[in-house]
């Protein structure tokens, strides 16, 4: 647990049962608690290499030199793309010392704003939020997957596809799912490693050069995936097929 000041804790967690991103608040005699759970699928920042659980701990006193009661909504609520950007910015802070625990604190105070009853109009009116929300344009995730499946040698990632769809991140990634029932990074893969085994299975091909081809750099990484998505690896379906043959 990070202690901002006096008043202010953050406990950053890694939770694997994590479905859906999802905001709540909650409060005891002492303490405000504002508890954010963060899913990849459906989170314009990328959280799967990060903390996506994390507990934000006020102390009630904290409030008294505004001299009136803090008003949170103390129910479930989806999290708005502008406060997601903050808890990004929460997890990625760079800072130290007493520059890091003003810029905690500015976030944390920002979130409290958010999070108030008064502002609920606020949130719903982001603009980015507004943009997700619409019905899912198929033509853009077949344009996407066409992409996809046309630069499997390329360093793809989501803003790359986005910015060739011309949609919103957080949209391309809420509708690819809809429509496609897998992420953009699982249909990446599985286009991938089919073209790897059909490539391995009927021609010459190099392993490092069909490395290279579906978009590894490193050849241990390549076989490392083709393992855990086959269940061996590339060298060991290579001397099967000399062996069948």
């Amino acid at each position: 647990m990070e202690l901002i000041n006096e008043f202010i804790y953050i406990n950053y967690s890694k939770n694997e049962n994590v479905s859906e991103t999802s905001s709540i608040a909650k409060e005891d005699q002492d303490y405000l608690y504002l508890i954010y759970s963060l899913f990849d699928n459906d989170c314009l920042f990328d959280f799967s290499s990060t903390s996506n659980q994390i507990e934000i701990r006020i102390s009630k006193t904290y409030f008294e030199k505004y001299e009136q009661s803090f008003d949170l909504v103390i129910e479930k609520q989806n999290i708005c793309c502008n406060t997601q950007s903050k808890l990004f910015e929460l997890l990625d802070c760079k800072l130290h010392g007493i520059s890091r625990k003003v810029y905690m604190e500015s976030i944390v105070l920002y979130l409290l704003f958010q999070i108030q009853k008064n502002n609920l109009v606020f949130q719903l009116q982001c603009d980015t939020c507004t943009i997700v929300n619409r019905p899912v344009e198929s033509e853009k995730i077949k344009k996407a997957k066409d992409f996809i499946v046309s630069n499997l040698d390329q360093n793809i990632t989501i803003p790359v596809v986005a910015n060739f769809v011309g949609t919103n991140q957080c949209y391309l990634k809420k509708g690819f799912k809809e429509v496609t029932g897998q992420t953009i990074f699982e249909f990446l893969q599985e286009n991938r490693m089919v073209k790897a085994r059909f490539l391995l299975r009927t021609t010459s091909t190099s392993i490092q050069d069909i490395a290279s081809i579906v978009g590894y750099a490193s050849l241990s990484s390549f076989s490392q995936t083709y393992k855990n998505y086959f269940g061996l690896t590339p060298s060991m379906e290579k001397n099967q097929i000399i062996l069948n043959n």
